[in-house]
């Protein structure tokens, strides 16, 4: 059988990520952790330092932290340039709320849309575990407030279906203002127009 001929350099990986990067795109694929929200952050401001066209976020992730989703999505609010953000695959949990505080945000035709929040997880002793609860209530918080904000939506509202784990169809991302379009590659190079701050 046929074999790809191998290259030298960096693994593909790599590679693929610095041609993309050169492009003015950042990848958030996989965990939505600290350690990737940092990275994505750094990508992201970055970019914004080096050039006045727009960034590009792919997002396909499915899993992850409040604390990392809330590093990304203050890194877009702070940005110079319009952050547009295109789900490929799927955006659910924290990853959620990074799509919906996009100035520009989109997904692909079969992209899996969740709004739901991770468990929580600590160990230690009782005031570590009470410490630990507590910040995680206040950042689920400031999440409810940056995606009811983001989509116009009641806070309230936000908050049950956060709790209930909700699924959305595009349809329904649309009439939630999730989204603003469904991924068509014929849309112009430099995206959907940004969106105002309410």
């Amino acid at each position: 059988m046929p074999r790809w001929p191998s290259m030298p350099g960096p693994p593909l990986s790599e590679w693929v990520r610095a041609e993309m990067f050169d492009r003015r795109v950042v990848l958030l694929s996989g965990q939505l952790d600290d350690g990737l929200a940092t990275e994505v952050a750094a990508h992201l401001m970055t970019l914004d330092g080096t050039g006045d066209g727009p960034l590009w976020l792919h997002i396909n992730s499915g899993e992850g932290t409040l604390s990392g989703a809330l590093t990304v999505m203050d890194t877009i609010t702070a940005l110079g340039v319009p952050a547009q953000a295109i789900c490929t695959g799927r955006a659910e949990g924290p990853a959620l709320g990074v799509l919906a505080v996009a100035h520009g945000r989109q997904a692909a035709p079969h992209a899996r849309l969740r709004l739901s929040q991770p468990q929580i997880a600590a160990e230690g002793t009782a005031d570590a575990l009470a410490r630990a609860l507590q910040q995680h209530r206040q950042d689920l918080e400031r999440f409810i407030l940056s995606v009811a904000r983001a989509t116009r939506q009641p806070a309230e509202r936000v908050e049950l279906d956060l709790a209930a784990g909700r699924y959305f169809d595009l349809d329904e991302a649309l009439a939630y203002h999730l989204i603003d379009r469904i991924w068509d590659h014929a849309i112009p190079a430099d995206g959907p127009p940004r969106r105002q701050p309410t």
